[in-house]
């Protein structure tokens, strides 16, 4: 309740010593003490009622107050049962800008505090009733296919909270206000990856601001922290008042309600186009067209332009689905977008505009996959996220020569390594798009056979033969610039690329072995 209404209560006959401009504030409390500095007995925020037996001389009522503002009190109440409120507590509270009220002889404290706890109470339970109203309104509109960041935005701002969702990649699903800046999202889940427990309290500094947020999971049953959303609000969870708390608690759960319903849908889309890469591989294409009509989209596939993106996941996820539930986070920003399969994933994105514009818009799609996929780092301690694309494929029957491409891409990104990789068909040259293509196991025999005599040596004898071949095979068998490189005598050279000959049966003054043994290095990478 506010001051000015616990003045207005007509029998407890108050009046404002000092103060009196500040009538608006809200007290949280009321609290009683004679002691001289009870500020480790304050939270902040009450009305603090004393009979001023702490006071022995005028100086002490300075210290008084001054531990009651180190406190975050609102507010003084001076009961005069004893005698009239001395001038040196009027000049300290205006000193400190504290409102003081006079309590009469003829009323309690116990009565003043009552009054407070009443109106307290009934202001809770009108809180908690209407709180309760907003959010089976707001859940109802969710469940029956409201638009969420609709439906967000309104929930926030009726509970008073700025506050967003990001996605694990730090895609902005809906907000409060103002959108959080890309960076903040993407700083934010990144950590969040990385973070054992919630609520967690973070700091963010973009535009020069400084501020406070708390960032608590948005979980399903489903969920997996790759693949979830958050919900951030401003300020520190630790300083939230209990309506606050709840009406974060109302968002978390129509949060859970819009991302269960989300989930559902990607699901749902899957197993319809489970067939997808099957009847791409058989040239069906009309099947195909037809699938993909049953996706949603609006328009018709033969019309547009497509980007596929080929996904995997090694090793495979001992979470079901998890590789199809990150791809679609991937793309989701994508209208008409969809993913299939589960942990071979296989999405294809409509692109708009002419053949030079689809071209362009598939350049941004690879670095938008880059930069999301690079969020998710933190999160990828057990697995690996290997990405490949196409180029934009106008119609439907140049989907399968796309599908194969963003394979091949996909093979490649895994033979690079690193947590997370994207690449697109377009940036593999020839013997990389070789590599890519050939069947995992051929390539382990393949390179084993060439460099396992090598590796073995160098791991009985210490010795760099490998790293030596590597060397010289890049200075194109430049003797001299090859020796000047690796800080050795040319004659070392000689013996070890000697060596290498001897073990491998391999001559390195032919180019045709130069090759095959160039080959193996890179499928050792």
């Amino acid at each position: 309740m506010q001051i000015s209404e616990l003045l207005a209560v007509k029998r407890l006959h108050l009046r404002f010593l000092a103060g009196a401009e500040h009538a608006h504030r809200d007290i949280r409390w009321a609290y009683t003490t004679d002691l001289l500095e009870p500020a480790r007995y304050l939270r902040g925020g009450e009305l603090v009622l004393t009979g001023m037996m702490w006071r022995t001389r005028p100086e002490d009522s300075e210290t008084f107050v001054a531990s009651l503002v180190g406190a975050g009190a609102l507010a003084v109440g001076a009961g005069t049962a004893l005698g009239e409120v001395p001038q040196d507590l009027v000049a300290a509270c205006e000193a400190h800008d504290v409102p003081l009220v006079e309590i009469p002889p003829e009323t309690s404290f116990g009565v003043v505090t009552e009054e407070v706890l009443r109106s307290l109470t009934q202001r809770r339970f009108t809180t908690i009733a209407e709180t309760r109203d907003r959010h089976r309104r707001v859940m109802a509109e969710v469940a029956s296919g409201a638009d969420f960041p609709e439906a967000f935005a309104s929930a926030a701002e009726q509970a008073g909270l700025t506050a967003w969702v990001i996605s694990s990649s730090g895609r902005q699903v809906a907000s409060s206000g103002a959108p959080l800046p890309a960076e903040d999202r993407e700083n934010i889940a990144a950590k969040a990856l990385t973070w054992s427990a919630f609520p967690h309290t973070t700091r963010v500094s973009s535009g020069g601001e400084g501020r406070t947020l708390t960032v608590l999971p948005i979980s399903t049953k489903e969920s997996h922290p790759l693949a979830s959303w958050l919900l951030v609000c401003t300020g520190d969870h630790a300083a939230w008042t209990e309506e606050e708390h709840e009406s974060v608690a109302e968002l978390v759960s129509v949060g859970v309600l819009a991302r269960s319903r989300d989930e559902e849908r990607s699901l749902t889309t899957a197993r319809h186009l489970e067939g997808l890469p099957r009847l791409l591989a058989a040239q069906r294409f009309d099947e195909v067209t037809a699938l993909m009509r049953g996706t949603g989209d609006g328009e018709e596939p033969e019309d547009r332009a497509h980007v596929v993106v080929s996904a995997m996941m090694l090793p495979e996820p001992r979470v079901p689905d998890l590789a199809r539930r990150v791809v679609a986070e991937l793309v989701a920003d994508h209208p008409g977008a969809f993913v299939t399969g589960e942990n071979d994933t296989l999405a294809v994105i409509p692109v708009e505009g002419s053949d030079h514009q689809a071209r362009a818009r598939a350049e941004t799609i690879r670095a938008e996959l880059v930069q999301r996929a690079r969020v998710l780092d933190g999160g990828l301690l057990d697995y690996r996220l290997a990405v490949g694309l196409s180029s934009a494929a106008t119609g439907v029957p140049e989907l399968r020569g796309a599908a194969v491409e963003a394979r091949h891409a996909r093979r490649l990104a895994e033979l690079r390594g690193g947590r997370s990789r994207v690449i697109a068909g377009a940036e593999i040259d020839s013997h990389e798009l070789l590599l890519a293509s050939v069947p995992e196991e051929v390539q382990t025999s393949y390179r084993e056979r060439l460099l396992g005599p090598l590796v073995d040596y160098d791991r009985d004898h210490r010795s760099e033969l490998v790293d030596t071949l590597e060397q010289f095979l890049s200075y194109s068998g430049s003797w001299q610039r090859c020796a000047a490189a690796m800080h050795v005598h040319v004659n070392t050279l000689r013996y070890r690329i000697g060596r290498v000959e001897e073990l491998t049966g391999r001559d390195l003054s032919s180019l045709e072995h130069r090759v095959d043994l160039f080959l193996a290095l890179k499928l050792r990478d």
